[in-house]
């Protein structure tokens, strides 16, 4: 399982390199360097306490909604990341692929491509007040592809309002957090997301 996650997540970091590449080169290859870009720079000076801060905040509101009732059923239902983990035992090996998977597969790919590439193109373009909304709208959107699982809960309008709602407020957060902490760079976003991702997966395990 190790093996092959570490290669999923490797090619599934290449894809987004590889589009976010392409859109720099057709797009912004002559206004501004590709990592500026993009939001792989260093983080301002003192970006890392309140990212740790304000990700533990996140993880004490959200944990709840997802260790009981139907939105835990949907998170670690059949063919989901959190229902692979469910089904796995607590070994080393099962904790080193959630390393991998939170702060790689899902961590870092996603937030290249949510924060990095569609967030700042919508910020720059619409503001910060608009294009943080509307980024974080769809990466909420993304997130109702978990009903297609055929374990899926009967998807309720409360269900619903919950996935798509949580994730949503948490791309918004993370946005927000890449430029007021970060000045621009992806770290505090992919710090928050990797560790929630770790902490729910772990929280998961069978």
């Amino acid at each position: 399982m190790l093996t092959q996650e570490i290669v999923n997540a490797l090619v599934q970091l290449l894809l987004v390199m590889a589009i976010s590449a392409a859109a720099w080169a057709i797009f912004a290859r002559r206004h501004s360097p590709f990592r500026e870009w993009l939001g792989l720079v260093k983080p301002a000076k003192g970006w890392l306490v309140p990212s740790l801060l304000l990700t533990v905040a996140v993880v004490a509101i959200t944990a709840p909604l997802f260790l009981v009732g139907p939105l835990a059923e949907l998170a670690t239902a059949e063919g989901t990341v959190g229902g692979n983990f469910a089904r796995s035992g607590g070994s080393p090996a099962t904790y080193a692929t959630i390393l991998v998977v939170a702060f790689i597969k899902t961590g870092l790919t996603e937030e290249i491509f949510f924060r990095g590439l569609i967030a700042r193109r919508l910020i720059t373009k619409l503001g910060f007040k608009v294009g943080n909304a509307v980024q974080a709208t769809l990466f909420g959107v993304i997130h109702l592809a978990l009903f297609a699982s055929p374990e899926a809960p009967p998807a309720t309008i409360a269900l619903v309002f919950l996935v798509f709602g949580v994730p949503a407020a948490a791309g918004w957060l993370m946005a927000w957090a890449n430029e007021r902490y970060g000045g621009g760079s992806i770290a505090p976003g992919w710090l928050m997301h990797g560790a929630g991702n770790a902490i729910a997966y772990s929280a998961f395990l069978g």
